[in-house]
């Protein structure tokens, strides 16, 4: 008994916090899915075919048939579970039992590095155990411990990177945190837009020292340039294409066509459905008003949608399509080039819908999301009422950033890491204007999420602190 005493606060968290994960992973994760095999999801054999091409045919590419296929996915996550297809004799299905249990040891990683980053910036051991408890709770990270997925992964090395970058002081520890980031940047190309923040601090320490914000700076850059400039140097000089993070034409439900659409129906509203699916049925598909506000570009959006639902090859791929799928004699760029000039119109006659609308829509459901899109089960019903849970956190991070004290700021300029990641995150795929954002995931922000829970603990220790007195 004596013993168990002396065993320290946190260290009980992280073993409730492994408990927990192995419960889930034994008895809820099969009902909260809904299915038998909780490792793979629609997206885990994209991640794991680059890596066995490279191995049997030495090229790296999610489908060879494919021009884009060497760029459908970067290589950080692909290469991590490739250590364990190859540790297992390559063999998918054991490596993926593995790799979850190696997520598991990652996440417990992540929770003891954001009890040492808040303990750091916070100087309370109060507010670090609070984060912790926050942290091994979190559902939002809980569940992709088992799921073959970069999710996990990427927030990992993101606050590693913060980990290194909070104790600067130390030496090298800037080289480490770029190394990491660029290791990051790799596994999840989102994790680079935590640079601007680490950038500002920098300046917000040495701005009357330009040489040692310089310096400091090089020892930031160096060695993330140096780990991501491999991926687009490969890019270039095997494939003579300057592709800096990913191309979705590599696979084969979306090529240009299914692209195109995406790219204009963003321009348009915040959500794809139910006109996406409407196209892969074969359905009537009925726009909002905003589309039809010229008849040429009504006609316009007749044929595109005829073409999509009958000689558009990604379309085609789609799961649900209304006949067999195809991929020659397709229409793909005659749809492309439709829905471009579509989406242009869009953007002249409605700027106020497509840059101010569209994005605050986008950033009341990245926030104020409140259900799953499939609730059909009561496990998944019983945690759509969680995100409720994730808008609190979310809003108490933001709080607990705020309402520190005028004084601290001066003393701690690492405080400011955590609304700028969150808006840099939150602002560049609520309204960035690229093919592959506006397509809101919650997965997409875990990053950001997961930080804002160390401020969110300062301000859940200051009430209970605050209530303690009273009573």
């Amino acid at each position: 008994m004596n013993l168990l005493r002396k065993i320290k606060a946190e260290y009980w968290l992280l073993l409730a916090g492994l408990l927990f994960r192995v419960i889930f992973v034994l008895f809820l994760a099969k009902p909260y899915f809904g299915r038998e095999n909780i490792f793979v999801d629609g997206d885990t054999y994209s991640f794991a075919s680059p890596f066995q091409s490279l191995i049997e045919t030495g090229s790296f590419t999610v489908n060879p048939g494919l021009e884009y296929g060497y760029f459908a996915r970067m290589p950080g996550y692909p290469f991590f579970i490739g250590i364990f297809y190859l540790i297992t004799g390559q063999n998918w299905e054991n490596s993926f039992r593995l790799i979850a249990g190696i997520q598991l040891l990652l996440d417990l990683l992540t929770a003891w590095l954001l009890f040492l980053i808040t303990l750091q910036l916070f100087r309370k051991r109060s507010v670090a155990l609070i984060t912790l408890a926050v942290y091994i709770t979190y559902p939002f990270i809980i569940v992709w411990v088992p799921v073959i997925y970069a999710e996990l992964l990427g927030v990992n090395i993101t606050v590693i990177a913060f980990w290194f970058f909070v104790f600067r002081n130390r030496k090298n520890y800037l080289y480490y945190s770029g190394l990491f980031l660029g290791i990051g940047i790799l596994v999840r190309p989102q994790c680079v837009l935590i640079l601007p923040a680490f950038i500002l601090v920098l300046c917000m320490d040495h701005f009357r020292e330009s040489k040692l914000l310089l310096k400091k700076m090089l020892q930031l850059m160096v060695f993330m340039v140096l780990i991501f400039s491999v991926w687009p140097l490969r890019n270039y000089i095997n494939h003579k294409k300057v592709i800096f993070t990913q191309d979705l034409r590599g696979f084969y439900n979306w090529n240009e066509d299914a692209l195109a659409f995406l790219q204009y129906i963003y321009s348009v509203k915040a959500e794809w459905e139910p006109q996406y699916s409407q196209i892969i049925h074969n359905q009537k598909v009925v726009f909002p008003k905003e589309a039809y506000s010229d008849r040429s570009d009504s006609l316009l959006l007749e044929k595109a949608v005829t073409l999509c639902q009958n000689c558009g090859s990604g379309f085609s791929h789609k799961t649900g399509y209304w006949k067999q799928p195809f991929d020659y004699p397709n229409c793909n760029q005659e749809i492309k080039e439709i829905f471009s000039k579509l989406r242009q119109h869009q953007i002249e006659k409605n700027p106020l819908n497509f840059y101010i609308r569209i994005p605050l829509q986008n950033l009341q459901k990245a926030i104020f999301k409140s259900k799953l899109n499939d609730s059909a089960s009561m496990a998944r019903k019983i945690a759509s009422l969680l995100f409720y849970y994730r808008t609190l956190l979310i809003l108490a991070g933001l709080a607990g950033v705020f309402t520190v004290k005028k004084a601290y700021w001066k003393e701690c300029s690492d405080l400011i890491i955590f609304p700028c990641f969150f808006l840099i995150l939150y602002l560049v795929i609520c309204a960035g204007t690229s093919v592959q954002l506006r397509n809101i995931e919650m997965r997409y922000f875990l990053p950001a999420d997961i930080l804002l829970l160390i401020p969110a603990g300062a301000l859940f220790s200051n009430i209970i602190g605050r209530w303690l007195k009273r009573t």
